[in-house]
Order: structure tokens, then sequence, then C-alpha cells
């Protein structure tokens, strides 16, 4: 129904039809306020996003080639560095005319001061490369590597600082939403007492949409992008419901991007360190056939243990950013615990028993199955296990307690060590927290598999804790349904 038909049916009614026009054009007014935000949701923030992962991409290729140069001085790999710059300052100039406030220009321009300084230094070894003077390598090594990791936290800033832009923004969505329901009930109750015709009219083509979007911003909250709004409706409504699924098919299209990303981590992530791991392990052989020094052997071991370290550090990263993702695929299927317990218990015997310590099992009888992804598990079992036998002193204890309860299975990890400290065991599971082995200071692991055993107890709808003993030392325990 236009103005002019609205017009023609309440010409009788002047007061009420201003009344009717003043509201109706807050309506408007809000709807477009819709459109506003969608729209700078698609050309601002989604694009934030965009740019942090293309940046991220180039900063990585500059390392990979400045590397490279510093080894082989290939003046190819320098021009392959410069146009890689050329690049990244060509997609930093445009994230600058995007930056929509104070505090994201701040953020660029610190970005641009920490790219600079990493320049700067490169640019400064390669002087003393090309004219062959000695510099202190180690140094530029360190500080180069420090610019590189506070460009990316930096960038990392940026998809923060663009989330919760976008936070904000359905927030300021949700909030235009519920005013103009409230401005379409008035109208409603208006022309409920003046004109029954005019309220059905003016509720279906303004409520309704409007309530089929307030859902649709619900479903997308909770990461579904699929579904598209389809309706009837006025043209300005149907131009925001058409804005809206561009945005969610942008949104969709970043789901995917993030998709592809942790694969090509995998991959770029993995592939060097495994192929470092079997050169070293190669040369080992080779230097025990020549009979090479001692030391020399011994210093090869230990790079070799290093990058199985490293290897080990980037599978518990990429494991728990997918868990954190809800990217993690998990193979539920009824199993039994104790076999569980007891292939970890034979895992870790040979390291108990370079250490006497006393690995001991308590299985409760007659435990029911439970619904489970058995390779996961077993990755709980192992990472409380391993922590119980690093934390426990020679001649100690530990002890694998399974037992049936109401409605689950519980598995507690006790051991004999020192305990745990009462400031700490609220954060004992958060991502890099990490504990001293004993008194030597040193720190044991990398701070992650806790976590990972926190995100999966909790996938498989289950709960995990840690308490110190009455005694000595301390237990972790965790229970899954039944």
């Amino acid at each position: 129904m236009n103005l002019t038909i609205f017009s023609r049916l309440v010409i009788g009614y002047l007061v009420i039809f201003v009344l009717a026009m003043t509201v109706s054009i807050y309506a408007i007014s809000q709807l477009r306020q819709f459109e506003e935000v969608t729209r700078s949701i698609i050309n601002v923030d989604n694009r934030f996003l965009e740019y942090k992962k293309k940046m991220s991409d180039i900063i990585l290729s500059m390392i990979r080639y400045e590397k490279k140069f510093v080894i082989m001085k290939d003046e190819g790999l320098y021009q392959q560095f410069l146009r890689e710059r050329a690049v990244f300052d060509s997609q930093l100039s445009e994230l600058t005319l995007l930056a929509d406030g104070e505090e994201a220009r701040d953020m660029i321009d610190r970005l641009r001061q920490h790219k600079q300084h990493y320049q700067t230094l490169f640019d400064d070894e390669v002087g003393h490369l090309t004219s062959g003077t000695e510099y202190d390598d180690e140094k530029y090594r360190k500080d180069k590597e420090y610019a590189v990791s506070v460009i990316m936290a930096s960038l990392r800033d940026l998809e923060e600082y663009s989330q919760g832009s976008t936070y904000q923004k359905f927030k300021k969505l949700r909030k235009a939403d519920v005013r103009a329901s409230k401005v379409a009930i008035v109208i409603g109750l208006v022309a409920l007492i003046f004109g029954i015709i005019i309220s059905i009219f003016i509720t279906i083509s303004i409520t309704r949409p409007l309530s089929v979007i307030k859902k649709k911003t619900a479903d997308i909250a909770k990461g579904n992008f699929d579904t598209e709004v389809t309706m009837p409706s006025p043209p300005e409504i149907r131009m925001l419901a058409e804005s809206f699924n561009f945005m969610c098919s942008r949104l969709k299209e970043i789901d995917r991007m993030k998709s592809d990303f942790f694969a090509l981590m995998s991959h770029e992530l993995r592939t060097p360190l495994t192929t470092i791991r079997e050169g070293v392990s190669l040369y080992i052989e080779g230097l025990q056939r020549r009979q090479e020094p001692e030391k020399q052997k011994r210093l090869l071991t230990i790079v070799h243990e290093e990058c199985n370290r490293m290897i080990n550090l980037v599978n518990s990263l990429l494991d728990l950013s997918k868990m954190e993702a809800g990217m993690m695929t998990y193979n539920f299927c009824k199993s039994d615990i104790p076999p569980l317990i007891a292939r970890i218990t034979g895992e870790m015997e040979p390291l108990a028993m370079t250490r006497n310590i006393r690995l001991e099992t308590d299985i409760g009888g007659d435990l029911p199955l439970v619904k489970i992804d058995a390779e996961r598990v077993l990755q709980v079992l192992r990472n409380l296990v391993g922590n119980a036998l690093k934390f426990t002193p020679e001649e100690g204890r530990v002890r694998v307690l399974a037992q049936a309860e109401e409605n689950v299975v519980k598995v507690s990890v006790s051991d004999s060590g020192t305990g745990i400290s009462q400031d700490k065991i609220d954060t004992v599971f958060s991502k890099y927290h990490q504990e001293a082995l004993g008194n030597s200071g040193k720190i044991a692991g990398t701070g992650l598999g806790l976590a990972i055993v926190r995100q999966i107890v909790n996938d498989h709808g289950g709960k995990v804790w840690v308490e110190n003993t009455s005694e000595q030392g301390s237990t972790f325990s965790f229970v899954l349904p039944v």
C-alpha cells in the first residue's frame, strides 16, 4: 500500500494520518539504519579480515625469501622479497584508506612502524652480506624474529578489532530491531482503534519481515550462514534483505577461508619441520658410519629431538585451533574405557620404570560403555598420565582410577608430586599455562596439553577438574556421560 492509497483511506482522519506518517518515517529510518550497518559490516569489517589474511600470507612469504637470501645470497631471492614487500605496502595503504576509526588507524600505524623496523633490519643485513663485512648475525636474527612476531600480533589485533566492531554493529542491529518492533506495535494499536484493515497491513508488512530478520540475526550469531531471507515485502525491507543475504554469503566465504587457512598452516608448518627431521636423521647416520666426534653427534641428536618437539607443538596448536573453531571432527561410537587405560599405561610403563615410579591402575567392575571418540580419549589419558609422570619424583607413585558413578564414568589420575599451588589451580587448564618440574625451575611441556584435554572432554559432554590430595601431589579427574 503506497502513501497515496493510504491517504485516500484515512482522509477523514487527518490527525491519525499525520501520526501514522511520523511513525512510518521513523520505522523507515530504522530500516535504513539496518541497511547502513549491514553494508558497513560487508564493506569494512569483512574486508579487514580479508586484508589480514592476505597480509599474513605476504609477510610469511617475505620471511621465507629473507631467510633463503641470508643462506644462499641469491639476488633473485632478494628481488622476490622486494616484490612481496611492495605488495605488502600496497595492501597496507589500501587498509589505511579503509579504516573508519581512530583506533583502527592507530593500529595500522603501529603495524607500519613494526614492518618498517623489520625492513630496516633486513636492509642492514643485506648491506653487510653484500659488502662482506662481519656482523652479529644471531642478533639480527633475533631482532627480525621479534619484529615479525610483533607484526603478526598487530595483524591479529586488527582481526580482533574487526570482529569486535562486527559484534558491536550486530548489537546495534538488535537494538534497532527492538525499537522498530516497538514502533510496529504502536502502529498496530493505533490502527486497531481507527481501522482494522490498516493495522493488519502495517503488522504484516513491517513486523513479520523484521521478525524474520531478527531470527536470521540469531542464526548468524550461532554460525549458520546458509539460510536466505526471502519474503514479499516493501522495497526498503527487500533491499535490506538483499544486503543481509549478501552479508551471509560473504561471512560463509570468510568461514571457508578460515578452513583453508588451517589446511595451509598444516602443510606449510608440518612439511618443512618433517623435512628437517629426516635430513638430520640421515646426517646422524652418516656421522655414525664415519665415526665423527661424539660432540657433533650429540648436538645433532639434540637438533633432531627439538624438531620432533616442534612438530608436536605445531600439531597441538593446530588441534587446539580446530577445536576452538568447532572444526574438529569426532568419530563417536560405544567404547569401553579399561582397554584404553591399559593401552596408555603400557605405553608409559618404560618411562615409569626408568624413573622407578610405580604406575598403578584401579578399574572398577562393570563399567558401562560410553559414546566417545577413542583416539581423542587416548589423547586425554596420554596427556594426564604423561604429566603425572613428569611431576612425580623418583620412587613415587602414579595411580589411574576408573569407576562408574550416576550416569557417568569417572577417570582420575593421581600423582605423588609436589602438587599445584592454590593460586594457580584455577588457571591450570588455560592455554600456555606451564609449571616448573619440582624445584629445578625447568618448564615442562608447551602449556597446551591440558587446554586440549579440557576441550576434548567438553566436546564429549563431560567435565574435567583438578584438586590437590590430602597427602601430597594432585589428582586430575574427568567424567564422560554414559
